[in-house]
């Protein structure tokens, strides 16, 4: 897989001297990249920034962390970001995309043709792999400059196929294009021969693979220093300084995690859970006990090829569509503490009103790129009428209250009704008197009469003026309204109440006709595997079994600690209800007398990239744990192998 730099060197070669003017051009090449990369050069300082990566088998993590020295802005410092490890190909064109750049100019990722660079957690495609760390380092501000007279990465590929053609010529042609087009961009503010390239790799990469890797990284983007750690080691160093920070920030608190992480034993026991494997990794002060780690080959590839299979046999052919059934299962799928009895629920409740069932519906890639959920039409229902009868309860729990609130009413009445009689009593008498001196005016009647009738007249007249005036308003509202085509503010309102109303059933209706895949029992069904291998053919046990397996393989001075500091990270790690599931069943193997502590961060993905940020800002991180080019080359010219190069500088972090 590392043919190609030897390759373009031949093609690159100095061609023989001739009249013709090739030497020269030749030469000018060559002058101009050095030159470029001199002035690259003088801009670096004199320490060098590190490039963390963690190579994942479905994304990258990767980040800049400048030197101390200097202000942490430059481009991604200390920031991680993602892209896909994988380079594409859109159909019927000859373009290839890398990286970021294929969801920056796709949204139908399923249109695409694929090309990965790792296969069960192992970079198996050396090119696919150097494009996307060359895309990485672009990223990044990072120039490359491989250790090829007169060429770089950016002119591999036509030098290549130019020395395949037999044309010399060529090849240094497009060396200077390349130049060229580098010279009127901007230049960035490193160059690969200047940084540390940290690479996260897992355990018992085999010494081909490794040896691949070194070459692509010193000779074909030039890096200057090189350091590889295991993943879970730097999730170790990062649990373990978690720990630290919050004991020395307050001594006495008794914050959730300073009780957690108040562990003098510096053991702990990570579980990576990924996109191509499972690996249990007990680790003491960060180093890791190759002797006690243990690998299941399920990760998340494995549980989503399961979910394809399974809505391809019940519903819809899903075979070709790896990127909406991947999406469907990120958003869908959960860990069950009782699979048996959710299980025989299901057997027994008709589908559509079971608590866990949910549609997916698919992208039409003209409104919407990715996938929704929703409930299925029957639990809908179903909920709305428990909406309803919740209603219904709380409004008879009111009228109750104000039953009672009358009762207390009524007793407050019947403490005041003496006054109330007294009162009556009162406005009797008073009645009494008024009639007596009714008695002695009897022409008191007569005039009440008189007035009476007067003030009955002059309403009658009122009464009739009144109504012609409304008569002679509503004729002339009406005739106004015939004249004007102007529509009043309550009109607007009403009218665009039914626009909204009309626009809102259009959405409901193009709602409920899109293609919907109908989720069930596979929400939990297939992450099910990672506790239960057999269920699909595997003869082995499940992540419980192998982190008991893992522990036990420890010295007995480690086990009480490996159980009471477990920690998860990978992408697998953040599926809900997986944390509670493995300290549910560890509970369960494990010696009675030792506490069992599971412990999931907030970003299990980048958990151990940020570990490894923080490892190499360690004092003497560069001459302990990483290795020059000019090393690297004299080893090789040496004879030594892979372990006799990068063995004393493992056994720092790692150990046996």
């Amino acid at each position: 897989k590392c043919t190609m730099g030897s390759e373009t060197a031949v093609a690159t070669k100095k061609p023989p001297a001739t009249g013709d003017g090739k030497t020269a051009t030749a030469t000018a090449t060559a002058a101009s990249t050095q030159a470029k990369s001199n002035r690259v050069t003088s801009k670096d300082t004199t320490s060098p920034a590190c490039i963390v990566v963690d190579n994942g088998g479905w994304t990258v993590k990767y980040g800049l962390v400048p030197p101390i020295n200097q202000n942490n802005n430059g481009p991604g410092s200390q920031i991680m970001s993602t892209m896909y490890n994988a380079t594409a190909r859109p159909p019927h064109q000859l373009t290839v995309l890398t990286g970021d750049e294929i969801t920056k100019r796709m949204k139908n990722l399923g249109q695409l043709t694929w090309n990965n660079s790792m296969e069960r957690g192992m970079i198996c495609d050396g090119e696919t792999q150097l494009r996307v760390w060359a895309r990485t380092l672009e990223v990044l501000g990072v120039v490359p400059t491989p250790q090829i007279k007169g060429g770089g990465f950016l002119t591999l590929q036509g030098a290549s196929a130019a020395k395949r053609r037999g044309n010399v010529a060529a090849a240094a042609a497009s060396v200077v294009d390349a130049s060229s087009a580098t010279s009127n961009a901007s230049i960035p503010k490193y160059s690969s021969n200047n940084c540390t390239f940290l690479l996260l790799e897992p355990p018992h990469v085999p010494s081909v693979i490794s040896e691949g890797v070194d070459c692509i990284l010193f000779r074909e983007l030039g890096v200057g220093r090189v350091a590889r750690m295991l993943g879970p080691c730097m999730a170790a160093v990062k649990y373990l300084s978690i720990g630290k920070k919050s004991t020395d920030s307050n001594e006495n608190a008794t914050t959730t995690k300073s009780e957690w992480l108040n562990d003098d034993t510096n053991c702990c026991c990570v579980i990576d859970s990924g996109y191509s494997f499972t690996h249990v990794v007990p680790t003491h002060r960060g180093g890791a006990m190759t002797k006690a780690i243990r690998r299941l080959d399920i990760g998340g590839k494995v549980l989503t090829n399961l979910l394809k299979e399974a809505v391809t046999y019940r519903q819809w052919n899903m075979m070709d569509e790896y990127h909406i059934v991947n999406d469907a299962k990120e958003q869908l799928i959960f860990v069950s503490d009782k699979f048996d009895s959710e299980m025989k629920q299901a057997h027994v409740t008709r589908k559509g009103l079971r608590w866990f069932d949910r549609e997916y519906l698919l992208p039409d890639f003209v409104s919407s790129s990715r996938g929704t959920v929703r409930l299925p039409a029957p639990l809908q229902r179903k909920r709305e009428m428990e909406k309803m009868q919740e209603m219904k309860l709380e409004l008879e729990r009111k009228k109750k209250e104000e039953e009672e609130n009358k009762v207390s009413d009524e007793e407050d009445e019947g403490n005041d009704q003496q006054i109330d009689d007294d009162a009556a009593e009162a406005a009797v008498d008073m009645d009494v008197d008024e009639n007596a001196k009714k008695k002695k005016n009897p022409d008191s009647k007569r005039q009440k009469k008189e007035k009476g009738k007067k003030k009955a007249k002059k309403r009658s007249k009122k009464r009739k003026h009144d109504s012609k005036q409304n008569d002679n308003d509503d004729e002339a509202d009406m005739s106004d309204g015939e004249d004007s085509d102007e529509e009043s503010d309550e009109q607007r309102l009403k009218r665009l109440k039914v626009m909204r109303d009309e626009e809102r059933k259009r959405r409901e209706r193009e709602e409920r006709e899109r293609q919907a895949l109908a989720m069930s029992v596979e929400r939990f069904a297939i992450p099910e595997v990672l506790f239960r291998p057999s269920d699909i053919g595997m003869n082995c046990g499940g992540i419980v079994e192998a982190i008991v397996e893992s522990i036990n393989a420890c010295d007995d001075i480690y086990r009480a600690a490996m159980y009471n500091n477990v920690v998860l990270v990978g992408g697998n790690a953040t599926i809900p209800g997986f944390r509670e599931r493995v300290e549910s069943e560890l509970r369960k193997l494990a010696p009675t007398n030792y506490p069992v502590r599971v412990y999931l961060p907030d970003d299990p993905v980048s958990f151990a990239w940020e570990g490894a940020v923080q490892f190499s800002q360690q004092d003497g991180f560069q001459k302990q744990f990483s290795i020059d080019r000019v090393s690297w080359e004299a080893m090789k010219k040496a004879g030594k192998d892979q372990s006799g190069i990068w063995g004393e500088r493992m056994n720092n972090i790692v150990r046996k």
